[in-house]
């Protein structure tokens, strides 16, 4: 049982938190159907990361490379579905901060804590997904052997674990561009492209929704 969990795949890891989201956002709690899903919401993808940050954890640069080797993991179809579900997460946050307005008191403070704490755990879903799908494109170049070698020039000579991929992946959420790792090859520069900007996007979207707050508060 602790090997299911802690070496979970990634369409696992999203089926599991997507179970322990509906599972909490089903309950009879006593908040509007909006507050309902957004907390189903928050607690399955804490469970994501909860156990991708797990995995990252327990797995040193030779068994990622291995488990980045051997799954063939459809990447696309993970972004997808995060995509959509983090656009749909934002559109009932925003939803939810319109309906505050009309709140008072702790009510109006829980709701707006709510807001927050699910855009909070949009923003870690992301750059974690992308952090594992870097790991697995790097390493599948790797084995590949491609002219543009794996695609991302790490300082050092260690060989990169998860951590560093989530070092690279959370570097471009905070800041929208690289650092110290170098990006090696086209078809990296362009996950690492659309990345940038999602980022830049997503932090923009957080900066409007806290202005918003702090102007209906006033």
């Amino acid at each position: 049982m602790h090997k299911i969990f802690s070496e979970a795949a990634g369409l696992q890891r999203l089926a599991y938190g997507a179970a322990a989201g509906v599972a909490v956002g089903l309950l009879p709690w006593p908040l509007s159907p909006i507050a309902c899903a957004l907390l189903g919401w928050s607690c399955g993808t804490a469970v994501y990361l909860l156990l991708a940050w797990w995995l990252a954890e327990t797995f040193d640069a030779d068994r990622t490379r291995a488990r980045s080797q051997s799954l063939d993991q459809p990447n696309v179809l993970i972004l997808i579905v995060m995509l959509t579900a983090v656009g749909a997460c934002v559109a009932a946050i925003t939803m939810l901060l319109a309906q505050v307005k009309l709140m008072g008191g702790a009510e109006r403070a829980a709701h707006i804590a709510l807001g927050l704490v699910a855009l909070a755990t949009s923003w870690l879903l992301i750059h974690t997904i992308y952090a594992f799908h870097y790991a697995h494109r790097y390493y599948q170049m790797e084995m590949r052997q491609t002219v543009d070698g794996p695609g991302l020039d790490f300082p050092g000579k260690l060989d990169p674990d998860y951590f560093d991929f989530l070092y690279f992946s959370f570097v471009i959420g905070m800041t929208s561009q690289v650092s110290d790792v170098q990006v090696t090859s086209r078809d990296m520069r362009r996950i690492t492209l659309v990345h940038g900007v999602l980022a830049f996007a997503f932090n923009m979207l957080v900066l409007a929704l806290s202005i918003n707050v702090v102007a209906g508060s006033m």
